[in-house]
């Protein structure tokens, strides 16, 4: 499952994988393979507020952006 290219959303934002994993607190691996595959939905939020990426863009399986109802 590719919900998102996590390594694509940090470069414009200065960051890389091993940013993420440091102010995480986890493994470079780790994040290399939330790259590969998605970020764990306990870790969305956590992944938004250190990169400011939206959590509609990092997993928008959970967090679907929510569409305006034509009037």
């Amino acid at each position: 499952m590719t919900d998102i290219n996590l390594a694509s959303l940090l470069a414009p934002r200065g960051l890389r994988l091993i940013d993420v994993a440091r102010a995480v607190s986890v493994n470079k691996a780790t994040v290399t393979r939330w790259a590969q595959k998605h970020v764990p939905a306990e870790r969305v939020l956590e992944v938004e507020r250190i990169t400011g990426i939206s959590r509609h863009d990092l997993r928008p399986d959970l967090y679907p952006r929510e569409e305006r109802a034509a009037s």
